[in-house]
């Protein structure tokens, strides 16, 4: 392991009081394997890759992803800042060594290193099971890197006896996470035989527990086609041709709700939902964002929405629960009221009693067991993949308002679908959305944004498309909406910036990496809206 991770793994995960990290702490994680070399099964290592998905989805770099997005709101403290585009090499620095940690180091785990670690030792113990399974793991957390960096370390980041690691340009990344998955799906899951036990044996799997071997290949054969699937949905901005390959992968993914990959969280202490527990030690320092309120209420308005998704992700402005559509109001970026408005469009000041919804008990550190998991990779998601690659493929060159037959039973299943997570060991499940919700790329997109409520999976979509339409952050002291673009990456690591001379000030588009630009993925920027009558599209 290269010192540059070493040290940045050695600050922890866990967050204190003061602190803005997040927690990173269970079975596999906290109960370190003493000598990992001593191993003889990949499951102790699996635990920890498991586990540590949870900090890296739910955690800042979430936070950071969801404010961008206006699906929640930066109200107190650092979260202030980082909403308003502020996020600095420090605030990231746990996360970007996260990606490549390893559990023999201090409290950390679960990267890139474990899970080669892990693939070694199931071939050391011809389990091909495990060695599928791990590259899966290995495109979600490389793939999460490429997404909010660009350019990363990939081909030489394993290799302990290179200490400055060159970064590989973004594009090569997915496409050699790509075919990562080709080799996961077509041989290591599809191999048989008495050795491929996968984690059954040693009772390691946390995400689909209780499968056995055959089920677990199936399962994870198709949450790997999902995985590629959006994969090449994030090049697809670049490259055309992309829509039609994920068109061919989500065929072949996630085909029920009973299958989604859902992030692991229980009711103790050490696996609470990070969301929850964020709540919990520093309650009042986000909210929810009043785009994707403001989005329901108007969809429910339009008969093609209901109270169901409103009454589990937030309380009524009123403290109620439930309460009915017209009651959830949001925070606008950074808490900003007496926004500059025209016609509907809400200018962030609260209900009439200036009152606002908060998170309800799945996300509520107040309330509920803390157990939620959260969906990463879904059924839902991966026919929302189908209807866009569908509307992009059938009309390449059409405005968002046009209505595209051929991906409508593609929309029409995530809506008769509506599952979201579990708590409690349940599915939730929201029943059929009422109406019918034309297959536009606009209907499309807000479909997939409140779907996909607090997965960082929707910023890869904006950037791509622009949907929902959202206004920049207004700079402090302003009430209007700020006239630089809506950040598309996040600044690297301190420490590998320091430690690492390879560390780009250019991406490889050419593009000046700095924490308020773009990746090589997103060629163009979205458009600087604001919420008058010129803009009538902003959220």
């Amino acid at each position: 392991m290269r010192p540059t991770l070493r040290v940045v793994l050695g600050m922890g995960l866990a967050l204190s009081a003061a602190g803005c990290s997040d927690y990173l702490s269970g079975p596999g994680v906290t109960t370190d394997p003493n000598n990992i070399s001593s191993l003889t099964r990949p499951g102790p290592l699996y635990v920890a890759i498991q586990v540590a998905l949870s900090p890296q989805r739910e955690g800042q770099m979430a936070r950071d992803a969801m404010e961008y997005m206006q699906q929640i709101a930066g109200v107190a403290r650092q979260q202030l800042s980082t909403d308003r585009y502020l996020e600095s090499p420090t605030g990231t620095d746990t996360y970007f060594g996260a990606i490549y940690g390893s559990t023999n180091v201090s409290t950390g785990g679960g990267g890139l290193l474990d899970i080669h670690k892990m693939e070694q030792l199931a071939r050391k113990a011809d389990d091909s099971l495990y060695v599928g399974i791990g590259k899966v793991y290995e495109a979600l957390v490389m793939g999460f890197a490429a997404d909010i960096w660009g350019d990363v370390p990939y081909r030489q980041a394993a290799d302990s006896t290179i200490l400055k690691p060159r970064f590989d340009p973004q594009l090569q990344v997915y496409a050699d996470l790509q075919a990562n998955l080709d080799s996961a799906v077509h041989v290591y899951l599809a191999a048989t035989g008495q050795s491929n036990l996968g984690p059954p044996q040693d009772n390691a799997e946390l995400i689909y527990a209780g499968r056995n071997a055959a089920g677990l290949r199936a399962v994870y054969t198709a949450v790997a086609h999902s995985l590629k699937a959006r994969l090449y949905m994030h090049t697809a901005a670049v490259d055309p041709t992309a829509y039609q390959k994920a068109l061919a992968e989500a065929a072949q993914g996630i085909s029920t709700p009973d299958d989604d990959f859902l992030l692991y969280s229980d009711a103790t202490a050490s696996n609470n939902n990070i969301w929850w527990q964020f709540n919990s030690a520093r309650a009042g320092d986000i909210g929810p964002g009043a785009a994707v309120v403001e989005i329901m209420k108007r969809r429910a308005a339009a008969g093609v929405e209901d109270a169901q998704r409103l009454n589990f992700y937030f309380t009524g402005a009123d403290g109620a629960s439930p309460a009915p559509v017209s009651d959830f109001f949001g925070y606008r970026p950074a808490a900003t009221t007496n926004m500059v408005t025209s016609g509907t469009i809400y200018n962030g000041n609260g209900s009439p009693a200036s009152a606002y919804s908060f998170f309800a008990s799945a996300f509520d550190g107040a309330t509920g067991p803390g157990d939620f998991r959260m969906p990463e990779l879904s059924y839902a998601e991966t026919q929302l993949i189908l209807a866009e690659a569908t509307w992009h493929v059938s009309c390449a060159a059409c405005a968002p308002t046009t209505v595209v037959g051929a991906a409508q039973p593609f929309l029409d299943n995530a809506r008769r679908n509506r599952h979201y997570g579990m708590t409690g060991g349940a599915p939730v499940i929201f029943g059929d959305a009422p109406g019918t919700l034309p297959a536009t790329l606009q209907n499309i997109m807000e479909e997939k944004y409140v779907t996909l409520f607090l997965n960082p999976e929707v910023w890869n979509d904006w950037k791509r498309t622009c949907l929902p339409s959202l206004a920049p952050t207004p700079p402090a002291g302003s009430t209007k909406p700020g006239t630089s673009p809506i950040p598309g990456r996040l600044p690297y690591g301190l420490t590998e910036i320091n430690a690492n001379s390879n560390t780009p000030g250019t991406s490889s588009a050419g593009v000046p990496v700095t924490s308020v630009s773009r990746n090589p993925n997103q060629p163009a920027a979205c458009p600087v809206l604001n919420y008058t009558s010129s803009n009538p599209l902003a959220n």
